[in-house]
C-alpha cells in the first residue's frame, strides 16, 4: 500500500456517513462494536469543521508524501436510514460542506457529485435497490458513466473497453471445463490483461 501511495497519480476518497462511535469506558472512537453490548457505546455526530480538522493535517502530509497525487473526494448517495431520515440529511450535509471546504484549499483536490447524481438526477425510487436504501444496478451504471466522462481520458476509455470483455471472463464460474482447463484458460487472460496494461500509456 505504502509504494501504490507514493507512486499513484489518483486518490479517490469516498465519505459515507458523519455518524460515530465512541466506547463509553474510554471515550475512543470505535470500528466496530467487537460483540460488546450497544448500551456501552455514545453515538455522535462529527460536525464539518470537525471533519476538516482531521482531514486537513492528513492530506497536507499525503501531499508532501507524493506532491503528484491529485484527490478526488465524493460523498456516498448510499443513505444511512437506520440513522434517522433528517439524521441522514445532516450528516450528508456535514460531510458536503467539509468537502467543499477541503478542495476549496488546494488545487488537486477535486470533487465528483455521485451524492447529488443520485438525489437530483435520478431522483426516483426505481433506481434504488429492493432495500429503497441502496443505488440500483441500472443507477451504479448512469453515475459510473458520468464518471468517466468526467474523468477519463480517450486512451484509459479505450483500455477499459478493451479489458471489460476479459474481466468479465474471469468473474465467470465454468460449469463445463474442469478445474485444470480452466486454470489455464484465466491463465491465459490474464497474461493478455498484463500485455494490454503494459502497453497503455495515460
Amino acid at each position: 500500500m505504502h509504494d501504490h501511495l507514493k507512486n499513484a497519480k489518483l486518490c479517490l476518497i469516498t465519505f459515507g456517513t458523519a455518524w460515530y462511535y465512541k466506547f463509553s469506558e474510554s471515550q475512543m472512537i470505535v470500528a466496530n462494536c467487537h460483540k460488546i453490548p450497544g448500551s456501552e457505546f455514545e453515538k455522535e455526530m462529527a460536525l464539518s469543521n470537525e471533519i476538516i480538522g482531521v482531514w486537513k493535517p492528513l492530506l497536507e502530509k499525503l501531499k508532501q508524501f507524493n506532491p503528484a497525487l491529485q484527490v478526488v473526494f465524493t460523498v456516498s448517495p448510499v443513505r444511512h436510514l437506520r440513522d434517522g431520515f433528517h439524521e441522514n440529511q445532516l450528516s450528508k450535509a456535514n460531510l458536503l460542506i467539509a468537502v467543499n471546504q477541503l478542495i476549496n484549499e488546494d488545487q488537486g483536490r477535486y470533487y465528483f457529485p455521485a451524492y447529488e447524481i443520485m438525489m437530483d438526477d435520478l431522483r426516483d425510487y426505481r433506481f434504488c435497490a429492493e432495500d429503497m436504501v441502496h443505488p440500483s444496478n441500472e443507477a451504479v451504471q448512469y453515475i459510473w458513466e458520468k464518471f468517466s466522462n468526467w474523468a477519463l481520458n480517450e486512451n484509459t476509455t479505450a483500455l477499459l473497453t478493451k479489458l471489460n470483455p476479459l474481466l468479465k471472463y474471469l468473474d465467470h464460474k465454468p460449469l463445463k471445463i474442469g478445474k485444470a482447463e480452466h486454470a489455464l484458460h484465466v491463465e491465459k487472460k490474464e497474461v493478455e490483461i498484463r500485455k494490454l496494461i503494459e502497453g497503455y500509456t495515460a
